[in-house]
Parts: structure tokens; sequence; C-alpha cells
């Protein structure tokens, strides 16, 4: 019986020569620059685990809807003067031009090109090369060189190549979003910036009143002091006080500064522009919500993007342990006759066309590790979208217990204006006409009025980010913005 002995010494592949691509890789593919929250492929299977947050309950409509935030066109329209930038118009400046949502946008572009990779594999895979070495089949002096092509086509593999088309889709599904996640954190970072300065703007104005209403009666106390009518001591506290409250001016001065900068980092904006006190009436209810809009909320998304990804990798490492039948014809040509010095007649180009079954008897636990990674990951996604539920409605309990607090309190504050106001007049009057109200009294109510000014601007300004805060919470930011409505970088937003 011959012996067959073929002993490779040299080998040169060029792989693979050709790819059947399963798109055309010039052009992204266009469902990836459109992003819908109702459309995410992010529905598990029916078999996952049971879950209190799978049971059905009523409809609740979302924040937008329920408390009627939802921007006009006035809210929308450009700003009548081109150095004052509103509330909308910083929003949409900066999602428009964010990094981080560029970078979220480019990672879905590289997870969409994932899709393709992954059906690649339905397609033939051709490969070529240059071979040489030691050959002893054909009886000849035992060297030989060969080009050699061949083309491998996948018949059947028990699901291999839709898990992992299903794995990419998974992982486009999540990173679209992440998109929305981005496009709502900058919104809501931006909103709260552009409230900060408005907050400090408005204290800033209160801080100068006050200090000029200081000034103004540290004078009086002066001209009194020299016709002799008080005493010195008077000047000396009331200009202490007038120090005091200049310090209180470059206190809020620094503040908003530095939110000013932040606000403009975020715009990306280099001209400078002006902040006005507007917040759009229709945001002033966003609180009124029951419960959170959970099919629109990005982290929710991303969880169950997460666990429709875990399920698929499970059918792939399953799929893995099973027999792969193809079709493999192959084409060599060689390049010498000493592969068969006894016919040196024989056709040098020799073909050959066979049926193939791979079977993956052992490799070294790979496929069970692979397996229980998925199953791991599946629990993580169960336990990253109960975190995003919960923080949700965390959030938005919160900041509706604060609002109805802080209801209350600014409507102490605007009827606290006027009796404060009053008493102000009556110890001017009996400082300066009756002598029997001290100096002391009527500095401290000239700082109550301002104290209270402050709390209240504190007190709406608060209000506004808990407006906000609630919006975030519930998925209704880009609803409210109507950012849902837009093409952001390129990418096209729709509910």
């Amino acid at each position: 019986m011959a012996t067959h002995i073929s002993v490779a010494v040299l080998a040169l592949g060029i792989t693979p020569l050709y790819s059947l691509p399963a798109h055309a890789a010039d052009t992204l593919e266009p469902g990836l620059k459109v992003i819908s929250p109702s459309r995410l492929e992010t529905r598990p299977e029916q078999t996952a685990r049971p879950h209190p947050r799978n049971v059905a309950r009523p409809a609740i409509a979302s924040a937008a809807t329920a408390a009627g935030a939802r921007l006009d066109d006035s809210d929308l329209a450009a700003p009548a003067s081109g150095t004052q930038l509103g509330l909308v118009q910083a929003v949409r400046l900066a999602v428009e031009w964010h990094p981080s949502i560029g970078e979220a946008i480019g990672t879905l572009y590289q997870q969409g090109e994932g899709i393709n990779v992954a059906r690649a594999g339905y397609y033939p895979r051709i490969t070529g090369g240059l071979r040489g070495g030691l050959d002893s089949s054909y009886g000849g002096n035992g060297t030989s060189q060969a080009v050699n092509i061949s083309l491998k086509q996948m018949l059947y593999d028990f699901g291999k190549v839709d898990s992992a088309v299903d794995v990419a889709k998974a992982r486009v599904a999540r990173s679209q979003a992440q998109v929305l996640l981005s496009i709502d954190q900058v919104a809501r970072d931006t909103s709260q910036a552009y409230i900060e300065v408005q907050r400090y703007q408005r204290l800033l104005q209160v801080a100068r009143e006050q200090i000029k209403g200081i000034a103004g009666i540290a004078e009086l106390a002066r001209q009194r002091s020299d016709m002799g009518a008080a005493t010195r001591s008077d000047v000396v506290q009331a200009r202490s006080r007038e120090d005091g409250a200049r310090a209180t001016l470059l206190q809020y001065q620094a503040l908003y500064n530095r939110w000013r900068a932040n606000l403009i980092n975020l715009v990306g904006r280099a001209a400078p522009f002006d902040v006005n006190d507007d917040f759009p009436p229709s945001l002033l209810a966003s609180c009124n919500a029951a419960e959170p809009d959970m099919n629109a909320l990005p982290g929710i998304l991303v969880a169950n993007a997460q666990r429709v990804e875990a399920q698929a990798a499970i059918r792939q490492a399953r799929a893995d342990g099973l027999p792969t039948l193809s079709v493999d014809p192959t084409l060599n040509h060689y390049l010498d006759s000493n592969y068969n010095s006894n016919n040196s007649n024989i056709d040098r180009t020799q073909a050959g066309i066979f049926i193939n079954l791979d079977v993956p008897f052992y490799q070294g636990g790979a496929t069970t590790a692979r397996t229980a990674a998925a199953t791991y990951a599946l629990t993580a996604a169960d336990s990253a979208e109960d975190a995003a539920r919960l923080q949700a409605r965390q959030g938005l309990f919160e900041a509706q217990a604060q609002t109805a607090s802080l209801d209350r309190r600014l409507g102490s504050l605007q009827s606290r204006q006027g009796s404060i106001s009053e008493a102000r007049e009556l110890y001017g009057q009996q400082y300066l006409e009756l002598g029997t109200r001290p100096l002391l009294d009527l500095l401290n109510a000239e700082q109550e009025i301002h104290q209270s000014r402050f709390d209240l601007a504190n007190t709406e300004a608060d209000l506004r980010r808990l407006q906000v805060d609630c919006l975030y919470s519930t998925g209704a930011l880009r609803s409210a913005y109507r950012i849902d409505q837009s093409t952001i970088q390129g990418v096209e937003i729709l509910p």
C-alpha cells in the first residue's frame, strides 16, 4: 500500500482573494440614519424570565402629553436679537454640534457595519495563495509548487450566521438608544446651565439693588452724624453692611461667570450672546405626569437591546457546538512537473469540488464559556432595566415632591414682598422724623427685603430646573423640545 505524505515547507497566502459583501460599503444603510424609540429592535423573546415589569398595566400618557409640555412655534422661532439666545435655541444649538452625540453616532455607524460583516457569512468566500513543499502523493521527487484558489459556500450551519446577524442588529439598536441618551443628557445639561445663568443674572440684579439701598442708608447716616443727630457707630455699621453687600455681589458674579462659561461650552457658540429671563410656559407643568413613559426612556431601551443581544449570543454559542455543512470547490495549478515525474503528460491544473461537514468535537471549553458569558449578560441586562426604571421613578417622584413644596414657598415669598416693603417705609419714617427707630432696624429691614428677593429668584430657578428633571426622568425631553421631529448631526430623530 502506498503511503502518501504531504509536508508543506512554504506557504504564501493571499487571503482573502475576494469576498462577496452583504451590502455595498460605500454608503451607510438608510435605516441607521433614522432613530425612533418605538421602532428599535429591542423586543425580548417571549421566553425571557417572568418579571413584574412584564405585567400589563393601564396605558399612561407621557409627561409631555399629559402635562401639555410641548413647545409651540413661537418657542422654536429664532430670537429677535442676534445677541440674545433663548432656552430652546440654546438646547437646539447644543445638540446639533456636541461631540458626545457625534461620538455616539460614530459608534452607531460602526455597529451598523457589523451587520454587513455578519451577513457576509451567507455569501461565498474565495481565497487564493501559493504553496510549496514536499509532496509524495504521486511518487515524484518530493518537491512541488502550486497556485491554489478555493471557494467556500456555507449550505447549513444550524443558525450560526443568523444569530451573528441578530447580535449585530441588537448592538445597532443599543447604539441607537445610546444616541438618544446622549441627546437627552446634552439637552438636560444645557437647560440646567441656561437656568443657572438666568438665576445668577437675577441675583446680580438684586445684589446691585441691595448695594444701592444700603449705600443710601449709609449716606443718610453720615449726614445725620455730621449734623450731630446720630452717632459715629451708625455710620460704621452702615458701611460694614455695604461692604457685605458688595461681597455678595462678587460671589454671585463669580458663579455667574462659571455657569455662563459652561453654557458657552455646551452651546459651542464663540460669539457673545445674552440670556433672557423667559421660560416656555408650556414646560411649567412638566412634573404633572403620573408615571414615566418607559417606552421612551433611553436607559430602558439600552437594557432591552442588551437583553436581545444576550439572547442572540446564547443561540450563537449553542450553534457553534453544532456541525457546519458547506461546499468547497478548489483549483490547483502546479508550476512544474516534479510532483509526478513518472507521468510528464499529466495535466498540471487540477480541480475538485467537495461537500464538507465540519464537526467541532472539542474546542477547549470555549462553547460552554461563551454560553455562560451570554447567560450572565442576560442577567445583567435584566438588572440594568430594573435600575433604569428605578432611577426614572425616583427622579420623577423626588422632583414632584420638591415642586409641590417649592410652589407653596413661592406663594409665601411673593405675598411677603408687600409686607416687608411696608415695614421698611415705616422704619424709615420713624428713624428720620421721630427718632424712635434705631439705624440697625432700618438696615435689617433693607436687607430682609433683598434677601426675600434672593429667595424668590432661587426658588423660581429651582422650580425651572425641576421641570427639566421631570422631562428627563419621564423620557419626554426630546418631545418637549421637538427634537424628536428634527435631524440631529445627520440622524433623523422620530417619536
